[in-house]
């Protein structure tokens, strides 16, 4: 995590969790990722219509998932749904140093305080912070850091960690049972677990 840099790249991305199961299964068969571009553009196996998009699908996807064991992905395509959606969100984390330092610094946090509630503020502290410790970030517009702001609430949502009312956002601890947080231990990914659930 620490080799990574901060980037904007959430904002141009999705959650993209039926593309992410199918790219799973195809690394597993042995593709690369070349083969898999060639085969969403002939096959159109993301259902998408821009070649350019299908080249962004594959391109983001690939990354989240490529440095995963073969153990990894065959269970990330076997758990159930609720399950599989938490182990994207992870994928997402993995690759993303800032979205794994809000959800470590800040989602994290507010499970432990009991508080599940996210407000405007909280977002809006989160990110005035990390302007003040990363002149990367200080550079960053506001539109960029509100565009980051939404693709955050999107991720958390489309992986069932957040439930939205009107300006409400609140934080649902997904149930994760003992045999997948032993499973997600053993492969080092004690950290991203912890991120969304708070425990450690």
């Amino acid at each position: 995590m620490n080799f990574l840099k901060y980037n904007t790249s959430l904002t141009n991305s999705s959650f993209w969790f039926l593309e992410s199961k199918k790219v799973a299964e195809l690394i597993l068969e042995g593709y690369s990722k070349k083969d898999i571009l060639e085969l969403a553009i002939t096959d159109n196996i993301f259902q998408v219509e821009s070649e350019n998009r299908i080249k962004k699908i594959t391109n983001t996807v690939y990354k989240r998932l490529n440095s995963f064991s073969k153990e990894v992905l065959e269970y990330f395509i076997r758990v159930d749904t609720n399950s599989a959606k938490v182990f994207v969100l992870m994928s997402i984390l993995q690759v993303d140093k800032l979205f794994f330092e809000f959800m470590y610094e800040l989602f994290r946090e507010h499970i432990i305080l009991g508080d599940l509630t996210l407000k405007d503020k909280d977002f809006m502290m989160f990110f005035d912070n990390k302007q003040y410790q990363s002149d990367v970030i200080s550079n960053w517009s506001d539109e960029t850091i509100k565009r980051l702001e939404r693709s955050y609430v999107t991720m958390l949502s489309e992986a069932g960690l957040l439930n939205i009312s009107g300006n409400d956002k609140q934080i649902t601890i997904p149930f994760i049972d003992l045999k997948f947080k032993d499973f997600l231990i053993k492969n080092d990914l004690g950290a991203y677990l912890y991120a969304i659930t708070g425990e450690e």
